[in-house]
Protein backbone atom coordinates (compact mmCIF):
# COMPACT_ATOMS: atom_id res chain seq x y z
CA UNK A 1 0.00 0.00 0.00
CA UNK A 2 3.00 2.15 0.57
CA UNK A 3 4.51 1.66 -2.40
CA UNK A 4 1.31 2.49 -4.70
CA UNK A 5 0.89 5.78 -2.44
CA UNK A 6 4.60 6.24 -3.60
CA UNK A 7 3.60 5.78 -6.99
CA UNK A 8 0.47 8.19 -7.10
CA UNK A 9 2.24 11.21 -5.62
CA UNK A 10 4.46 11.38 -8.58
CA UNK A 11 2.44 9.75 -10.69
CA UNK A 12 -0.90 11.70 -10.11
CA UNK A 13 0.32 15.25 -10.53
CA UNK A 14 1.28 14.86 -13.53
CA UNK A 15 -1.92 13.48 -15.01
CA UNK A 16 -3.57 16.13 -13.11
CA UNK A 17 -1.53 19.09 -14.96
CA UNK A 18 -2.23 16.88 -18.43
CA UNK A 19 -5.56 16.86 -17.40
CA UNK A 20 -6.03 20.81 -16.95
CA UNK A 21 -3.96 21.16 -20.25
CA UNK A 22 -6.77 18.67 -21.73
CA UNK A 23 -9.57 21.18 -19.89
CA UNK A 24 -8.75 24.58 -20.64
CA UNK A 25 -8.21 23.66 -24.47
CA UNK A 26 -11.41 22.37 -24.95
CA UNK A 27 -13.04 25.43 -22.57
CA UNK A 28 -11.16 27.79 -24.73
CA UNK A 29 -9.49 29.54 -21.53
CA UNK A 30 -6.12 29.96 -23.46
CA UNK A 31 -6.43 29.85 -27.13
CA UNK A 32 -3.63 28.39 -28.92
CA UNK A 33 -1.66 31.91 -29.65
CA UNK A 34 -1.86 32.53 -26.10
CA UNK A 35 -0.17 28.86 -24.95
CA UNK A 36 2.26 29.38 -27.63
CA UNK A 37 3.31 32.37 -25.80
CA UNK A 38 3.45 31.31 -22.44
CA UNK A 39 5.38 28.09 -23.98
CA UNK A 40 7.46 30.56 -25.40
CA UNK A 41 8.09 32.48 -22.11
CA UNK A 42 9.16 29.37 -20.80
CA UNK A 43 11.61 27.86 -23.43
CA UNK A 44 13.35 31.64 -23.11
CA UNK A 45 13.37 32.50 -19.89
CA UNK A 46 12.34 29.96 -17.41
CA UNK A 47 13.83 26.93 -18.57
CA UNK A 48 17.45 28.18 -19.73
CA UNK A 49 17.61 29.52 -15.63
CA UNK A 50 16.89 26.64 -14.46
CA UNK A 51 19.33 24.77 -16.82
CA UNK A 52 22.12 27.58 -15.82
CA UNK A 53 21.90 26.12 -12.09
CA UNK A 54 21.61 23.06 -12.99
CA UNK A 55 25.09 23.03 -14.54
CA UNK A 56 27.09 25.84 -13.64
CA UNK A 57 28.24 24.52 -10.41
CA UNK A 58 28.97 20.76 -11.01
CA UNK A 59 32.06 18.97 -11.74
CA UNK A 60 32.69 18.06 -15.43
CA UNK A 61 35.47 15.75 -15.97
CA UNK A 62 35.74 13.54 -19.28
CA UNK A 63 33.35 11.26 -18.18
CA UNK A 64 30.23 13.80 -18.79
CA UNK A 65 32.54 15.00 -22.40
CA UNK A 66 31.99 10.80 -23.60
CA UNK A 67 28.23 10.96 -22.33
CA UNK A 68 27.94 13.72 -24.69
CA UNK A 69 29.46 12.38 -27.67
CA UNK A 70 27.78 9.28 -27.14
CA UNK A 71 24.57 10.37 -26.68
CA UNK A 72 25.52 12.43 -30.77
CA UNK A 73 25.66 9.14 -31.47
CA UNK A 74 23.04 7.52 -30.74
CA UNK A 75 20.86 10.37 -32.01
CA UNK A 76 22.54 9.55 -35.23
CA UNK A 77 22.06 5.64 -35.31
CA UNK A 78 18.38 5.79 -34.54
CA UNK A 79 18.12 7.88 -37.38
CA UNK A 80 19.67 5.99 -39.61
CA UNK A 81 17.81 2.95 -38.32
CA UNK A 82 14.23 4.66 -38.88
CA UNK A 83 15.47 5.26 -42.59
CA UNK A 84 15.65 1.65 -42.93
CA UNK A 85 12.94 0.06 -41.13
CA UNK A 86 9.84 2.58 -41.70
CA UNK A 87 10.54 1.50 -45.56
CA UNK A 88 10.04 -2.52 -44.24
CA UNK A 89 7.10 -1.69 -42.11
CA UNK A 90 5.56 -0.16 -45.07
CA UNK A 91 4.93 3.23 -43.46
CA UNK A 92 4.00 5.69 -46.47
CA UNK A 93 4.77 9.29 -44.34
CA UNK A 94 7.79 10.87 -45.59
CA UNK A 95 8.40 11.93 -42.20
CA UNK A 96 8.49 8.78 -39.95
CA UNK A 97 12.33 8.32 -40.28
CA UNK A 98 12.84 11.68 -38.43
CA UNK A 99 9.97 10.67 -35.89
CA UNK A 100 12.30 7.69 -34.79
CA UNK A 101 15.19 10.19 -33.30
CA UNK A 102 15.53 12.70 -30.82
CA UNK A 103 13.60 13.13 -27.50
CA UNK A 104 11.41 16.05 -26.19
CA UNK A 105 13.78 16.55 -22.99
CA UNK A 106 12.67 20.09 -22.01
CA UNK A 107 9.24 19.87 -22.89
CA UNK A 108 8.09 16.48 -20.48
CA UNK A 109 11.69 14.73 -20.16
CA UNK A 110 12.47 17.53 -17.53
CA UNK A 111 9.86 17.69 -15.66
CA UNK A 112 9.58 13.87 -15.19
CA UNK A 113 12.91 13.61 -13.92
CA UNK A 114 12.47 16.69 -11.27
CA UNK A 115 9.62 14.83 -9.82
CA UNK A 116 11.46 11.36 -9.58
CA UNK A 117 14.32 13.04 -8.42
CA UNK A 118 14.21 16.77 -7.55
CA UNK A 119 15.34 19.58 -9.50
CA UNK A 120 19.02 19.17 -8.14
CA UNK A 121 19.95 16.63 -10.00
CA UNK A 122 18.42 17.78 -13.79
CA UNK A 123 21.74 17.32 -14.85
CA UNK A 124 21.70 13.69 -15.10
CA UNK A 125 19.25 14.08 -17.95
CA UNK A 126 19.84 17.11 -19.21
CA UNK A 127 23.36 15.92 -19.97
CA UNK A 128 21.94 13.22 -22.26
CA UNK A 129 19.49 15.58 -24.22
CA UNK A 130 22.36 18.17 -24.94
CA UNK A 131 23.87 15.31 -26.58
CA UNK A 132 20.73 14.54 -28.29
CA UNK A 133 20.41 18.34 -29.54
CA UNK A 134 23.82 18.21 -31.28
CA UNK A 135 22.81 15.69 -33.83
CA UNK A 136 19.11 16.77 -33.60
CA UNK A 137 19.67 20.53 -34.27
CA UNK A 138 22.89 19.94 -36.74
CA UNK A 139 21.60 17.01 -38.78
CA UNK A 140 18.33 16.45 -38.27
CA UNK A 141 16.53 18.93 -38.02
CA UNK A 142 18.46 20.60 -41.05
CA UNK A 143 18.01 17.28 -43.37
CA UNK A 144 14.06 17.76 -42.67
CA UNK A 145 13.87 21.92 -43.04
CA UNK A 146 15.11 21.28 -46.64
CA UNK A 147 13.29 17.83 -47.05
CA UNK A 148 10.41 19.89 -46.54
CA UNK A 149 11.70 22.40 -49.14
CA UNK A 150 10.83 25.73 -46.86
CA UNK A 151 14.52 26.39 -48.07
CA UNK A 152 15.76 27.64 -44.57
CA UNK A 153 18.48 30.12 -44.94
CA UNK A 154 22.27 29.21 -43.02
CA UNK A 155 21.17 32.45 -40.51
CA UNK A 156 17.48 30.70 -39.82
CA UNK A 157 19.90 27.40 -39.18
CA UNK A 158 21.91 29.10 -36.96
CA UNK A 159 19.21 31.22 -35.16
CA UNK A 160 17.69 27.04 -34.86
CA UNK A 161 20.59 25.75 -33.33
CA UNK A 162 21.69 29.13 -30.40
CA UNK A 163 18.65 29.04 -28.67
CA UNK A 164 18.36 30.18 -25.06
CA UNK A 165 18.31 26.72 -23.88
CA UNK A 166 21.52 25.66 -25.58
CA UNK A 167 22.91 28.80 -24.85
CA UNK A 168 22.23 28.16 -21.09
CA UNK A 169 23.62 24.91 -21.18
CA UNK A 170 26.52 25.53 -22.98
CA UNK A 171 27.21 29.09 -20.20
CA UNK A 172 26.72 26.78 -17.14
CA UNK A 173 28.82 23.84 -18.70
CA UNK A 174 31.50 26.72 -19.31
CA UNK A 175 31.02 27.54 -15.79
CA UNK A 176 31.59 24.00 -14.16
CA UNK A 177 34.62 23.60 -17.03
CA UNK A 178 36.48 26.71 -15.77
CA UNK A 179 35.54 26.29 -12.22
CA UNK A 180 34.26 29.45 -11.74
CA UNK A 181 30.78 28.51 -11.44
CA UNK A 182 31.71 26.19 -7.92
CA UNK A 183 33.77 29.25 -6.58
CA UNK A 184 30.52 31.43 -7.33
CA UNK A 185 28.50 29.35 -5.74
CA UNK A 186 30.33 29.48 -2.77
CA UNK A 187 29.80 33.39 -2.36
CA UNK A 188 26.94 35.15 -1.01
CA UNK A 189 27.02 37.11 -4.34
CA UNK A 190 26.20 33.01 -5.43
CA UNK A 191 23.86 32.68 -3.32
CA UNK A 192 22.13 35.57 -4.33
CA UNK A 193 22.13 34.45 -8.15
CA UNK A 194 21.05 31.27 -6.96
CA UNK A 195 17.81 32.21 -5.44
CA UNK A 196 16.91 34.54 -8.46
CA UNK A 197 17.29 30.91 -10.74
CA UNK A 198 15.30 29.03 -8.58
CA UNK A 199 12.23 31.49 -8.56
CA UNK A 200 12.43 32.47 -12.34
CA UNK A 201 12.68 28.49 -13.07
CA UNK A 202 10.11 27.49 -10.39
CA UNK A 203 6.89 27.49 -13.25
CA UNK A 204 8.79 25.17 -15.68
CA UNK A 205 7.48 21.53 -14.56
CA UNK A 206 3.89 22.37 -14.14
CA UNK A 207 3.29 24.64 -16.84
CA UNK A 208 5.20 22.47 -19.37
CA UNK A 209 3.52 19.33 -18.71
CA UNK A 210 0.09 21.66 -19.20
CA UNK A 211 0.95 22.95 -22.67
CA UNK A 212 1.90 18.48 -23.22
CA UNK A 213 -1.93 17.73 -22.54
CA UNK A 214 -3.39 21.30 -24.21
CA UNK A 215 -0.91 20.07 -27.70
CA UNK A 216 -2.45 17.11 -27.37
CA UNK A 217 -4.57 16.00 -30.40
CA UNK A 218 -5.93 12.62 -31.64
CA UNK A 219 -8.13 13.61 -34.70
CA UNK A 220 -8.46 12.38 -37.92
CA UNK A 221 -5.59 9.70 -36.86
CA UNK A 222 -4.15 7.10 -40.17
CA UNK A 223 -3.92 4.17 -37.89
CA UNK A 224 -1.77 2.29 -40.53
CA UNK A 225 1.44 4.33 -40.58
CA UNK A 226 0.82 5.84 -36.96
CA UNK A 227 1.02 2.34 -34.95
CA UNK A 228 3.22 1.20 -37.25
CA UNK A 229 5.49 4.37 -36.38
CA UNK A 230 5.04 3.96 -33.17
CA UNK A 231 6.27 0.29 -33.04
CA UNK A 232 9.67 1.52 -34.93
CA UNK A 233 10.68 4.15 -32.62
CA UNK A 234 9.56 2.14 -29.59
CA UNK A 235 11.82 -0.77 -30.67
CA UNK A 236 14.92 1.16 -31.66
CA UNK A 237 14.54 3.17 -28.31
CA UNK A 238 14.36 0.00 -26.16
CA UNK A 239 17.80 -1.39 -27.33
CA UNK A 240 19.00 2.60 -26.92
CA UNK A 241 17.76 2.17 -23.69
CA UNK A 242 19.73 -1.09 -22.17
CA UNK A 243 22.79 -0.03 -24.54
CA UNK A 244 22.60 3.70 -22.51
CA UNK A 245 21.63 1.92 -19.23
CA UNK A 246 25.06 -0.34 -19.32
CA UNK A 247 27.04 2.30 -20.49
CA UNK A 248 25.79 4.60 -17.64
CA UNK A 249 26.78 1.72 -15.36
CA UNK A 250 29.93 1.34 -16.87
CA UNK A 251 31.26 5.19 -16.75
CA UNK A 252 29.44 6.26 -13.31
CA UNK A 253 28.98 2.91 -11.36
CA UNK A 254 28.77 5.22 -7.92
CA UNK A 255 25.58 7.56 -9.04
CA UNK A 256 22.55 5.47 -10.48
CA UNK A 257 20.80 8.23 -11.46
CA UNK A 258 22.74 8.45 -14.63
CA UNK A 259 20.86 5.17 -14.82
CA UNK A 260 17.68 6.24 -14.24
CA UNK A 261 17.94 9.03 -16.32
CA UNK A 262 18.98 6.82 -19.72
CA UNK A 263 15.80 5.09 -18.67
CA UNK A 264 13.20 7.74 -18.45
CA UNK A 265 15.19 9.33 -21.99
CA UNK A 266 14.33 6.02 -24.01
CA UNK A 267 10.67 6.47 -22.70
CA UNK A 268 10.34 9.97 -24.20
CA UNK A 269 8.60 10.90 -26.77
CA UNK A 270 10.22 12.38 -30.65
CA UNK A 271 10.73 16.49 -30.02
CA UNK A 272 7.89 18.14 -30.69
CA UNK A 273 9.59 20.79 -32.76
CA UNK A 274 8.65 18.24 -35.41
CA UNK A 275 4.93 19.51 -35.72
CA UNK A 276 6.87 22.88 -37.60
CA UNK A 277 7.65 21.06 -40.01
CA UNK A 278 4.79 18.89 -41.03
CA UNK A 279 3.82 19.98 -44.90
CA UNK A 280 -0.19 18.76 -45.62
CA UNK A 281 -3.05 17.54 -43.79
CA UNK A 282 -2.22 14.39 -43.94
CA UNK A 283 1.26 14.88 -42.68
CA UNK A 284 0.09 17.18 -39.89
CA UNK A 285 -2.19 14.24 -38.60
CA UNK A 286 0.38 12.61 -39.08
CA UNK A 287 2.85 13.55 -36.57
CA UNK A 288 0.32 15.00 -34.04
CA UNK A 289 -1.09 11.50 -33.71
CA UNK A 290 2.51 9.97 -33.35
CA UNK A 291 3.60 12.75 -30.64
CA UNK A 292 0.23 12.77 -28.63
CA UNK A 293 0.09 9.02 -28.46
CA UNK A 294 3.75 8.65 -27.60
CA UNK A 295 3.45 11.05 -24.94
CA UNK A 296 0.66 9.10 -23.66
CA UNK A 297 2.46 5.74 -23.68
CA UNK A 298 5.08 7.97 -21.92
CA UNK A 299 3.30 9.03 -19.20
CA UNK A 300 2.44 4.85 -19.09
CA UNK A 301 5.60 4.24 -19.06
CA UNK A 302 6.93 6.38 -16.30
CA UNK A 303 4.07 5.02 -14.37
CA UNK A 304 5.74 1.45 -14.44
CA UNK A 305 8.83 3.09 -13.70
CA UNK A 306 7.85 5.17 -10.97
CA UNK A 307 6.54 1.75 -9.26
CA UNK A 308 9.60 0.10 -9.85
CA UNK A 309 11.30 2.62 -8.04
CA UNK A 310 9.07 3.31 -5.26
Amino acid sequence: MDKLFGVMEVVLPVVALVLIGIFIRRKKMVSEQGMSEIKTLIMNFCLPAMLFNTFYAIRFTWREGIVLLTLALVTLLAFIAGRFICPLLGIRQRIAPYLCTTVEGGSIGYALFILLFGQEHLYHIALLDVGNALTQWSLVMTSLALLSQGKSSRKELVRSVITPINISIALGVLFSVTRLGPALSATPAGHILEAVLNLVSAPVGAVIIISVGFGLTLTKIEWHDTIRGIAARAGIYAVIGIALYAIMFFLFPEDPLYRYASVLFALLPPTYAYSVYAKGESEQSYVGAVLGLYTILTIIGFTVFAWILA
